[in-house]
């Protein structure tokens, strides 16, 4: 399958190419990037595993991430997409941007733009966001989203709150 390209008023969520992992990796080094994700590192060779994987995700599932760029100058900002968790056969809405675009709306504007994707291409019939109870800024992304608080649940060891639409 082909990977669609999603364009926005300011943002590109395009296919990821392997040679994204070494700006994307710098994101994940970013401080405090990963503060509500389950602990972990990423190296260079981790990323473009995500990478590879997110493509593969893609072509079985007909979805996945987009690697996220502006549209003014091209520069990746981070991902954004949707992807199924098989431990509890669900789809998730999900996006991490570097630091540098916090601030801006682009996670909404994202988010927005796979939740559209989601429903209308993908054919899903509903979609969850997970965010650590500390994370306000993705807390208010999803609402704005759509998105309705639904419970609390453990994922990846981690107390999340859950929504959907």
């Amino acid at each position: 399958m082909s990977i669609p390209t999603l364009k926005t008023e300011r943002l590109i969520l395009r296919p990821w190419k392997e040679e994204d992992a070494t700006a994307l990796c710098q994101i994940l080094q970013e401080p405090g990037i990963l503060q509500y994700f389950p602990p972990t590192t990423f190296t260079l060779e981790k990323t473009l595993r995500y990478i590879v994987h997110q493509n593969k995700h893609w072509q079985e599932r007909g979805y996945g991430h987009w690697a996220v760029t502006l549209k003014e100058s091209g520069g990746l900002i981070g991902w954004d997409g949707l992807e199924y968790l098989p431990e509890t056969d669900e789809d998730e809405v999900a996006y991490l941007l570097s630091h540098k675009a916090w601030g801006c709306g682009y996670a909404t504007e994202a988010a927005a733009a796979a939740v559209k994707f989601g429903f209308k291409k993908a054919g899903l019939n509903s979609i969850i966001g997970l965010v650590h109870p500390g994370n306000a800024g993705s807390i208010r992304v999803l609402e704005k989203c759509g998105l309705v608080f639904i419970d609390r649940k453990v994922y990846w060891g981690l107390e999340m709150r859950r929504y959907r639409i």
